[in-house]
């Protein structure tokens, strides 16, 4: 029997825990779990009508994610970058928001900015899960006090598509806050729902190298003496100041760091989902406005930047316009960048040249594999060259055998 392609996405370790199917199935009882050691997954999808999986996995970013498309042939850096309206440096005008940022609170600004000027209704988000600190869980805030309680990264997953029904349900329009494998689902989702494409007021995205499962962060607690898990009450992953620091608090005021290099160090050498693994898109392609650390800009020694400095990318119209107004009205002080500075500031942009060979691998031994129409992917493997591009296609075949998926895809048949 043909497995569905839904099916195959979820047994093939190819799901990102987005939470597209929580929020498509949710009637049908869908939910998202976590499982420690591999990440958010739904729950409850096997006996879905077909036609339900057909909608799910139209928007399933472990499926495939479609680039919004090219105004023109781009050069290198733009090809690595993926298409911008506009391209800025900068940082959150609120020093607090600055501060507690991961790179300069330019999200949080934004987010702000849009519900306080742009009259929007409520941020759907990420934040820490009070019951399991070491673990995400999806917030909504409606204020500038709720955003900067919950700002700041979360190294490790999180499925805020499972909440568009507060979006889709408002009076007014809103804005969502997610990863770019996120920010794909939502887009899919949004041209099949005019109700959620009209309340989508905004929508924004960070830069995203890969979540690490929650058991990472907790093991790294444990190696920082909380080992016992009931005891802890906090676990920050960076802010503070530029990049900060990882920090483990406990219910009797015990608090404990690492270094941000030092942590996400650790938490990088834990196998993440292999969805990260082969992600085209870590610079969030399809948000209005996506941000991440301008890396080339920070400096610990005296005099340099050490507040926090942000790359801000505008992906379309809207998000151009809602970036000059935030700079306008005294939310985000900015000055205009451009493709070869994200380049130069992100080794993330390497990615997009990596992924062929791993998809090809994954391909060749007769697995299911996201595909990424539009995203130029042959001619950023061309600028890797065919030796490295062998190097890759090898640690692919390795990863297959290691983790032992050529098992789960021999009797599952092709996909639908």
């Amino acid at each position: 029997m043909t497995a569905h392609r839904l099916d195959r996405v979820l047994q093939q370790d190819l799901c990102s825990g987005c939470g597209a199917c929580a929020f498509v199935g949710r009637d049908h009882g869908v939910v998202m779990l976590d499982i420690p050691t591999v990440g958010r997954r739904p729950v409850g999808t096997e006996g879905l009508p077909t036609a339900l999986k057909d909608e799910i996995v139209r928007a399933c970013p472990g499926s495939q994610v479609t680039s919004p498309g090219w105004p023109a042939t781009p050069d290198p850096s733009a090809l690595l970058v993926g298409p911008t309206e506009a391209i800025w440096e900068g940082w959150a005008t609120d020093p607090v928001l600055r501060w507690a940022g991961s790179s300069g609170g330019v999200v949080t600004a934004l987010a702000t900015y849009a519900l306080e000027e742009l009259e929007m209704a409520l941020v759907v988000h990420t934040g820490m899960d009070d019951t399991m600190p070491w673990g995400n869980r999806t917030v909504v805030s409606r204020d500038r006090a709720s955003l900067l309680h919950n700002s700041g990264s979360r190294y490790t997953t999180s499925s805020p598509v499972e909440a568009l029904d507060l979006i889709e349900s408002a009076d007014r329009p809103c804005v969502f806050v997610g990863k770019p494998c996120d920010v794909a689902a939502v887009r899919e989702l949004r041209r099949e729902r005019p109700a959620l494409d009209r309340n989508l007021g905004l929508v924004l995205s960070f830069f995203c190298a890969g979540t690490p499962p929650s058991d990472a962060s907790l093991r790294l607690a444990a190696e920082l003496g909380f080992g016992e898990p009931a005891a802890i009450s906090q676990v920050r992953y960076r802010g503070e100041g530029w990049p900060g620091s990882f920090v483990v608090g406990s219910t009797d005021g015990h608090r404990s760091e690492l270094t941000y290099d030092e942590s996400w160090g650790r938490l990088a050498s834990t196998p993440r989902q292999l969805r990260c693994t082969l992600c085209a898109d870590g610079l969030g392609e399809l948000a209005d406005v996506t941000g991440g650390d301008a890396w080339h800009r920070h400096s610990d020694e005296p005099g340099g930047a050490s507040d926090g400095v942000s790359l801000i990318l505008a992906r379309t119209t809207r998000g151009r316009t809602v970036v000059e107004g935030a700079i306008e009205a005294g939310y985000l002080t900015a000055t205009v960048s451009d493709a070869s500075d994200v380049v130069l500031a992100q080794p993330l942009t390497r990615r997009r040249m990596l992924v062929p060979a791993r998809t090809a691998a994954l391909r060749t031994a007769g697995l299911a594999a996201p595909r990424y129409p539009g995203f130029r992917l042959g001619a950023a493997a061309r600028l890797l060259g065919p030796r490295a591009w062998a190097k890759e296609y090898a640690g692919m075949v390795r990863r297959i055998v290691t983790r032992g998926l050529w098992r789960r895809g021999r009797h599952m048949g092709r996909t639908r």
